[in-house]
């Protein structure tokens, strides 16, 4: 599968670009005919990207389409449907491509896969594996209830971190008000000789925030975009997603996070009839850390040697000890799917707990030193002050 970068013209002459996946050039022309275009210009790219669709869009893709299959109708109408009933106008043109392209004969599993990275490839692997076991709808379904929980802890990290940033933000900027504009005023009048030692000190800080503040904001500047950079290169980013899971605090709610997700996407698969192998490797993709993607090579390596998963899995030590144990005892006892939900299920809870309790840490920790901060900065304009009365009084 190849893809390419389009330029299109309608019968009216108005140009659009698209991205159009295809076996061979020459089938472009095809294509884009049956679209009622004329083809104007070509560009093969490696990938089709920035075309993903939203998550809360994928659940009511999964959903829509499997209650239809169930009830009978049929693929094409069904995503017609949804087509019609969608008012994302990058979605609507991918469900649009969708029934083109099954309308030429394609399976879904295959149309989906022409759209690049639009859908997840565990969505796509799913519906493959559903069309190929005639259990379809059943592989939808677990789809929807997969990415539904994927939004679910999303929106619950999100909520999470929402609140300690916006008082990170507002404390900072009050210390930046008040060193910068407030206290300047208010010991402008006193000699600056005089001035304690805790006063000229941060005065010397409102000095280098005042005059040297631009290029400060460009050094911090100059750091994000040093470190995206360096994201981009894989040592570096290895390197960064192991940290995530060594840090004090956060790493034991990435590795309760990552456990709740590792879960949640063995039992979608299992139940799905994704054999175990393909099952390691999709579920190493769908972390999205390089560091546990490494060390499921050995898992996988292991597996295909004989050994169980749980035994592979504990001694990573990446994740939850409690996983392991669980799929240990569905290994056992011959209902792994089950116990993968119910400990899926589990973990979706610990999640909760673990984010509810770091808010819990952060907030008085935020509080305490936006206090001490603005407290410094009292006493460093009040001394000056009683040294004053002092000398009226002497």
């Amino acid at each position: 599968m190849k893809f390419f970068k389009v330029d299109l013209i309608d019968e009216r002459g108005r140009h659009t670009v698209e991205n159009v996946a295809a076996e061979h050039a020459d089938d472009l022309y095809s294509v884009v005919k049956d679209r009622g275009y004329y083809l104007a210009g070509v560009t093969e790219v490696t990938r089709l990207g920035g075309n993903r669709i939203p998550t809360i869009d994928l659940i009511i893709f999964c959903r829509q389409l499997s209650t239809m299959i169930e009830a009978g109708v049929s693929i094409l109408k069904a995503i017609t449907i949804i087509e019609n009933s969608t008012r994302n106008l990058k979605v609507k043109k991918l469900y649009t491509n969708l029934t083109q392209e099954i309308q030429r004969g394609h399976a879904l599993s295959v149309a989906m896969r022409k759209q690049g990275t639009a859908f997840p490839e565990i969505l796509i692997n799913m519906v493959a594996a559903g069309e190929a076991g005639g259990t379809l709808e059943k592989s939808l379904g677990l789809m929807s209830v997969h990415f539904d929980k994927e939004q679910h802890l999303k929106n619950k990290v999100r909520s999470a971190s929402t609140y300690p940033i916006i008082l990170a933000v507002v404390s900072v900027a009050v210390v930046i008000l008040l060193v910068t504009f407030v206290l300047p005023n208010i010991t402008g009048m006193f000699d600056p000789a005089k001035l304690p030692p805790l006063t000229k000190f941060v005065m010397g800080f409102s000095h280098v925030l005042t005059s040297y503040g631009h290029f400060i904001a460009m050094g911090i500047g100059g750091l994000v975009g040093l470190l995206i950079y360096l994201l981009r290169i894989p040592a570096f980013k290895l390197k960064w997603d192991f940290m995530k899971l060594r840090l004090p605090i956060l790493g034991k709610l990435n590795r309760v996070i990552y456990s709740a997700r590792a879960a949640r996407s063995f039992a979608s698969l299992y139940l799905s009839g994704i054999q175990t192998l393909p099952m390691l490797e999709m579920s190493a993709r769908i972390l999205n850390n390089t560091y546990i993607e490494e060390q499921f090579q050995e898992v996988i390596l292991r597996v295909s040697q004989g050994e169980i998963i749980s035994t592979a899995m504990a001694d990573t030590g990446i994740f939850d000890p409690m996983l392991s144990s669980m799929i240990n005892v569905g290994e056992e006892t011959g209902s792994l799917g089950d116990i993968l939900v119910k400990t899926a299920d589990y973990f979706d809870g610990e999640a909760d707990t673990a984010l509810q309790k770091m808010v819990s840490m952060v907030e008085p920790l935020m509080l305490i030193l936006m206090g001490g901060a603005i407290g410094v900065i009292v006493v460093a304009v009040i001394q000056p002050i009683f040294q004053m009365y002092e000398a009226v009084g002497g």
